[in-house]
């Protein structure tokens, strides 16, 4: 994984951890319902952000063993 991807899940966690926090004292009758949302949806954000570098970062790998295989190939073809 890219340090983008790291960076981004070390923070989804932190603001995970604070929404949680914020839920228990929603529950508790203690916090404001809006801010907890906004905490979720930041959550929601982050993550699935994460979630698309992650992603491109694989598609990226898979593009890059492609292409060294098929330069192996033709490695192996010419000295054949």
């Amino acid at each position: 994984m890219g340090k983008v991807t790291v960076a981004a899940t070390l923070l989804s966690t932190v603001v995970l951890l604070v929404t949680f926090g914020k839920g228990m004292l929603v529950l508790r009758g203690g916090a404001d319902i809006l801010s907890h949302l906004y905490w979720s949806v930041a959550t929601l954000v982050i993550v699935l952000s994460a979630n698309v570098i992650a992603m491109v970062h694989a598609a990226r790998a898979d593009r890059l063993i492609a292409e060294l295989r098929a330069a192996l190939e033709v490695e192996r073809a010419r000295r054949s």
